[in-house]
């Protein structure tokens, strides 16, 4: 197999960028024998469309076709690739770890790059941040919070350093055997798109639907959502 990106000297694009956040947030690595993996895995309700997408972006960088596998039965869609080359050459350039992610780090290459730290937290927004919208005083949800749960004290503490660059306001707290990253306010979500974005559908249409109605309606899958904003009077 041959990749695009290859070679000692090679450029890191914004999309391996991009690509390493989605794996920091969503990936995983297995070397054992004569299984060399790489699998991510999300909601199959409402991440069908970001593994889609998911599965072309990785195989324009990588030239390689993922294996897409739906499980209805634990509701979980997964992406998997069968590569000793590639765990070899992750492990290489960026130091990710095979197994366990206890201790996984923003890789150097992408922390000292402005650019490529923006497009890194746009690929760990798209799968490791979780959007949801808390209660005003009137009791509607209507205010987006960000968060993001992590074991690793290296990627909390580099993910703080980063937030803190770009002015964003947050808290860390330590919670159980991890760390929480909670970011607060319209503001804040508004620096968040304008600075890093989002490239996952799901959170997309959450914050078009919270956008288009004043208030975010809980409870309600990928496709209820699709279904009001259409139905919305301006939609």
């Amino acid at each position: 197999m041959q990749y695009s990106i290859s070679g000692e000297n090679m450029k890191i694009t914004h999309l391996i960028a991009y690509e390493i956040g989605v794996h920091i947030g969503d990936g995983n690595m297995y070397s054992y024998n004569r299984t060399h993996r790489i699998t991510y895995s999300g909601n199959l309700q409402n991440e069908k469309e970001f593994y889609k997408l998911l599965a072309r972006i990785i195989k324009k960088i990588y030239n390689v076709k993922p294996i897409l596998i739906e499980r209805k039965k634990d509701n979980t869609i997964l992406l998997i690739i069968n590569s000793k080359k590639l765990i070899q050459w992750k492990v290489k350039e960026f130091n990710l770890p095979i197994g366990s992610k206890k201790d996984i780090e923003i890789p150097e290459k992408i922390l000292k790059d402005s650019k490529l730290t923006c497009f890194f937290m746009r690929g760990l927004g798209d799968t490791d941040f979780s959007l949801s919208f808390k209660k005003n005083k009137k009791g509607i949800h209507t205010e987006p919070r960000l968060e993001m749960y992590t074991a690793s004290q290296k990627l909390a503490t580099q993910i703080s350093y980063i937030l803190k660059k770009f002015n964003f306001t947050f808290s860390l707290q330590k919670l159980g055997r991890g760390f929480m990253i909670r970011i607060y306010g319209k503001r804040n979500l508004k620096k968040w798109l304008k600075t890093f974005g989002f490239n996952n559908p799901w959170i997309k249409l959450k914050i078009k639907v919270w956008k288009k109605l004043g208030y975010y309606p809980i409870g309600k899958t990928y496709e209820e959502l699709k279904e009001i904003l259409k139905a919305s009077p301006s939609g």
